[in-house]
């Protein structure tokens, strides 16, 4: 008789944890494809007003059309570990900073600091030390995350270039825009 009754709690019990496992699995797709949906430079260029100009700027730098093909979006130069392989808890830090990052600039866009091209120029400057200081504090991670010295091989290695930025590297820390300052965007539209 008693084993009547505890029959259908283990029902229940089974059937909880089935439930929470499915909806716990659709819970990280979804979290998933938004991530890579709110990096991709699609979403950066058109979800923001403001970032119009922004993206002007990035197709005419070397990162948009480089010699070897490979594109460096927009969330691989400005998200943390998005260009890398993040582990569970370095992914947990980079959905916190692309909301944090994502909210200041909707924010700015709301209070219209940033929502003219005129405004978007004057706060440029103050964006672009911002975004130099935090590459500078974290070693310049987005930029290492595809420029791998140990994978700057190939046909058209450099190994005079190679060579200089290992030794850059084993100096100190890494801060790659004190000599690639602008490398990202071209602001300044080439004379025709």
């Amino acid at each position: 008789m008693a084993d009547d009754i505890d029959r259908p709690r283990r029902r229940g019990i089974w059937l909880a944890v089935i439930v929470g496992i499915v909806v716990g699995v659709a819970g990280i797709a979804v979290t998933n494809r938004m991530v890579h949906w709110s990096g991709s430079n699609d979403f950066c260029s058109t979800a923001c007003h403001s970032m119009q100009w922004v993206a002007e700027a990035y197709k005419r730098g070397p990162h948009h059309a480089t010699p070897s093909g490979v594109v460096a979006g927009c969330a691989d130069c400005h998200i943390p570990y998005h260009s890398g392989e993040p582990g569970a808890f370095e992914y947990v830090s980079m959905l916190f900073y692309k909301a944090k990052a994502g909210t200041r600039d909707a924010f700015a866009e709301m209070r219209g600091v940033i929502d003219t091209k005129q405004k978007w120029e004057k706060a440029r400057p103050a964006y672009s030390a911002e975004v130099k200081e935090w590459m500078a504090s974290n070693g310049s991670l987005t930029c290492r995350g595809c420029h791998d010295l140990g994978r700057m091989g190939g046909a058209k290695a450099q190994p005079a270039l190679i060579e200089m930025h290992a030794g850059l590297a084993k100096a100190g820390p890494v801060k790659c825009l004190d000599c690639h300052e602008g490398v990202g965007h071209q602001y300044e539209e080439a004379k025709k």
